[in-house]
């Protein structure tokens, strides 16, 4: 199995100037507009939606959603409105829960059968790009340098018990987080390894927190957790405020492609959208080197895959990621959320 690095090949750069060049500009004079439902944080989307405008002159109506429910309360709202629908495009910040819809039938399918296969459903039905590592936030004045983990697993071995913060798993990229470790370790043949992480969550008594991955990095610098499990692009947001924490991006595995995992932005058209052709310009602009070096340059931070791009942002380049099949985690995610929540107690079980 290759890694999501791994799979980008040369023929990414055909696609990725495909996509820069977008599709027939047609009859101006039509008002043209495209619906995109947004799970990315608004201010880093937002700048991307407003090049694509000025570039396009198609006007994008953009929907978003609290930091605490998404990315799981625009999936719900797409599924709600799938007989009716009126999101053009899904752009989202996880995978899992994109994978799930195009599995229902919510998502229609695209042909850039140049994007590596890693990075695309077969069908078409979605594509992933800028992926930002998971990574363990803490503040270094209280966690020493021979107390951080160096793995996953080290963070629940009992050292930082009662001092653990973590998001809701039902929302948002937690869940998937999850999802991928129990994928991986279950490739390995070791499915114990995920039941053990899950009772280190439990038996550490970790925090769950309800305002999402910036709600983690938060209850870090106030000082109610030493360490948190986070999105590296909170961390970078809180240290651009100048706060002083650190981040961590601890393995899975010793092994070749063990590292920290990276969640991948994905896009979608969404199945009987009424603006087809600009939802498909808006696709293909997102995956384009443009929009990787937007993103890279945002306080997100998200990695480019493109190699040309990737060469520009050295500090960006996680080695050696997590070797992880996204459907296959996908598939695991209704059974990694139930037995998590399970396990922490959470009220109201799963969404």
């Amino acid at each position: 199995m290759t890694t999501i690095l791994a799979c980008i090949r040369r023929s990414l750069v055909a696609a990725v100037l495909m996509a820069s060049i977008g599709g027939c500009s047609g009859d101006e004079s039509v008002e043209r507009r495209v619906v995109v439902y947004v799970s990315v944080d608004e201010h880093v989307a937002r700048a991307v939606l407003d090049e694509f405008e000025h570039r396009t002159g198609i006007d994008v109506l953009i929907v978003g959603d609290s930091e605490a429910s998404k990315t799981t309360g625009l999936v719900q709202r797409l599924r709600s409105e799938r007989d009716a629908p009126v999101a053009d495009v899904f752009w989202s910040s996880e995978a899992m829960q994109t994978i799930a819809l195009a599995d229902e039938g919510i998502l229609s399918p695209h042909e850039i059968e140049e994007w590596p296969k890693r990075l695309r459903d077969p069908a078409g039905r979605w594509f992933a790009f800028s992926p930002r590592p998971r990574v363990i936030v803490y503040d270094p004045r209280r966690v020493s340098e021979a107390d951080r983990p160096s793995t996953w697993e080290e963070a629940v071995d009992g050292r930082f018990a009662g001092r653990i913060a973590m998001a809701d798993p039902r929302f948002g990229t937690t869940g998937g987080h999850l999802a991928a470790m129990e994928s991986v370790w279950c490739s390995d043949g070791q499915p114990h390894r995920f039941d053990a992480f899950v009772e280190g969550l439990r038996s550490n008594r970790v925090r769950i927190l309800p305002g999402g991955n910036a709600a983690v990095v938060e209850a870090v610098v106030g000082g109610e957790a030493d360490i948190g499990f986070t999105d590296a692009d909170d961390v970078r947001a809180a240290r651009a405020r100048g706060l002083e924490i650190e981040m961590l991006t601890p393995r899975h595995h010793r092994d070749a492609g063990g590292g920290t995992f990276m969640m991948p932005n994905t896009v979608a058209i969404v199945e009987g959208g009424s603006n087809s052709a600009e939802a498909v310009r808006l696709l293909e602009f997102l995956l384009s080197a443009d929009v990787a070096r937007m993103l890279a340059r945002s306080v997100s931070g998200n990695m480019p895959l493109q190699p040309e791009v990737a060469s520009e942002f050295p500090e960006l380049v996680i080695d050696d990621p997590l070797d992880v099949d996204l459907d296959d985690a996908a598939s695991r995610l209704s059974s990694v959320l139930r037995r998590t929540v399970e396990a922490v107690r959470l009220p109201g079980g799963s969404p």
